[in-house]
């Protein structure tokens, strides 16, 4: 028995793999926000040296006998909450975080903690909602990204990958495609729903 994608997994599966970063084997993957760790099962799959699964609540499928990934029940609003997944300082290749920075009281903590458990050359990708989404210019108190009581913060690309920047990460790549453009390649405007980053590591 697998565990099956739900949510954006396949989305976000999709994303990784338009920018090379499937490529598991030998790498040490850290998935903040697993859900049912259906990403953390391909990066197994895909010969990851670990994974590891970190979410709030307990994915309902964990006690699969032939599961090879490792969950961790995380709020990652605690201050602290690097400490019970760090594993003898940096150590992973690869952090997810899909949907999590809205969440959060403090994203700067947080991606702070992010950086201390990624390997030196180690890459973080992100989601967040786009704060300059054609629904929220549209309709600026209406839109999902406004109307969820559990967002706390909201970012554009450009504070996004300030953040990113001031911390220390290289942003690789930062857009907000609106899909039904797609045809226009990189001249689409970045109007979409969803910011999708990728930054680097950078050793101090």
């Amino acid at each position: 028995m697998t565990v099956k994608p739900e949510g954006g997994d396949l989305d976000h599966l999709g994303w990784l793999g338009e920018h090379q970063l499937t490529n598991w084997q030998g790498k040490s993957i850290l998935d903040l926000g697993c859900r049912s760790g259906y990403l953390c099962q391909e990066a197994m799959v895909g010969g990851a040296r670990a994974a590891v699964g970190v979410d709030v609540v307990t994915p309902a499928d964990l006690e699969l006998k032939d599961r090879k990934w490792s969950f961790l029940q995380v709020d990652l609003d605690c201050h602290d909450w690097q400490k019970k997944v760090e594993i003898g300082g940096p150590n992973f290749d690869l952090i997810l975080a899909f949907d999590i920075l809205e969440h959060l009281q403090s994203p700067w903590h947080f991606l702070r903690a992010c950086k201390g458990l990624l390997e030196p050359s180690g890459t973080i990708v992100l989601t967040t909602p786009n704060v300059n989404s054609w629904q929220r210019l549209l309709k600026p108190n209406g839109w999902s990204g406004a109307t969820d009581d559990q967002h706390k913060t909201l970012f554009g690309t450009y504070s996004l990958g300030f953040l990113l920047k001031r911390m220390g990460f290289e942003v690789a790549t930062m857009r907000a495609p609106l899909r039904s453009l797609s045809f226009l390649g990189p001249m689409q405007p970045q109007v979409g729903g969803q910011i999708f980053c990728v930054a680097r590591n950078h050793a101090p």
